[in-house]
């Protein structure tokens, strides 16, 4: 069995999500444990866990819309066959502060789609070299997927973060260093309905991250870069580029897609 673990303060946002699972988990096993008054992400991560009862566990925000096809066959593959302990759609191979996407080019990972209020869809590429990136150091928190195992030996740190940001690069940080293997999915689509809140409480948030890391992370020597960003009418067409991009990269690679 699958559970799936969300807070959720929103009615309607909770009504969607409870939805979208129902669809994509249509035949398979599964539980959706939702945390309606969680103090932290931390604190209502662990306290959704502890009601959980599946082999295989999801942590996930409560806008976000399936696009790929067959997801609980593919998660069980990658958790199972496929060496995966924690799955994730973006992340990074290295530390550099506390974004995870300030690790910059050739070091963060994930094609992933923003839904714009306009009605279009961003794509927002971080890094497609091809269907699954390993070695990945930490992953954002909008979808994450791991066995049971994991989640058992590792607690959300409700002490440090005590708000709703770090969260996740804190846990699959800490995933990293127990020997867990991460892995990013570039074609397991997930389109997001926000591009984050990086406000005053992410600022406070990630100054404790950085303090609580602080050994491990690796300076960086430019000021920005930008992420390839590719916008699309429709669900269609965004699925249509991560396809044919993961395609292209296994396929150069001579490994299958």
């Amino acid at each position: 069995m699958i559970s799936v673990v969300v807070c959720s303060m929103d009615p309607a946002r909770l009504e969607h999500i409870s939805r979208e699972y129902a669809r994509v988990m249509a035949g398979t096993p599964y539980e959706l444990i939702a945390i309606r008054d969680a103090k932290s992400m931390c604190e209502g991560y662990n306290r959704g866990f502890a009601q959980s009862r599946g082999e295989w566990v999801i942590f996930s925000h409560d806008d976000i819309e399936f696009l790929s096809p067959d997801v609980p066959a593919r998660l069980l593959r990658l958790l199972g066959e496929e060496g995966l302990d924690v799955v994730g759609v973006a992340g990074t191979t290295r530390l550099s502060g506390g974004q995870w996407l300030s690790a910059g080019p050739g070091c963060t990972f994930g094609a992933v789609p923003h839904l714009m209020q306009d009605g279009q869809i961003h794509l927002l590429m971080f890094g497609v070299p091809g269907r699954v990136v390993r070695n990945i150091m930490m992953m954002d928190g909008l979808f994450l997927a791991c066995r049971r195992e994991v989640a058992e030996k590792l607690s959300w740190d409700a002490a440090t973060f005590t708000a709703f940001h770090h969260y996740d690069l804190d846990w699959t940080l800490r995933a990293h260093a127990a020997g867990y293997r991460l892995g990013v999915v570039n074609d397991l689509t997930i389109l997001h309905m926000s591009e984050g809140n990086f406000g005053p409480e992410w600022k406070v948030s990630s100054q404790r991250f950085i303090a609580k890391h602080a050994a491990l992370l690796t300076p960086i020597t430019y000021t920005y870069f930008a992420v390839s960003r590719a916008i699309f009418r429709t669900r269609a067409e965004a699925m249509k580029v991560i396809q044919d991009l993961c395609a292209a990269c296994d396929g150069a690679r001579g490994t299958p897609s």
